[in-house]
């Protein structure tokens, strides 16, 4: 009986870090397509194809690796 509980608790906790540690999911051809579409005049007019600003999009809609924080003008990250 323990045996099945603590199997239990196991499966359970390895399915939540499995579960949380999932990356999102980059923004789909469609979804970006839909996107053009909304604003392609502007689009057009900035010089963009449909085809560059889809794999810009998707490439923007993906995960992004942590970005280190930039120091702003003035501050010396030091000491106050």
């Amino acid at each position: 009986m323990r045996t099945k509980i603590a199997s239990a608790i196991a499966a359970t906790v390895l399915v939540s870090l499995a579960v949380a540690t999932a990356p999102a999911s980059a923004k789909t051809t469609k979804a970006c397509t839909k996107e053009w579409q909304a604003d392609k005049a502007a689009m057009q007019a900035a010089g963009k194809t449909e085809k560059a600003y889809v794999a810009e999009c998707k490439a923007a809609g993906a995960p992004a690796a942590a970005v280190p924080a930039t120091k702003e003008k003035g501050d010396s990250g030091g000491r106050y």
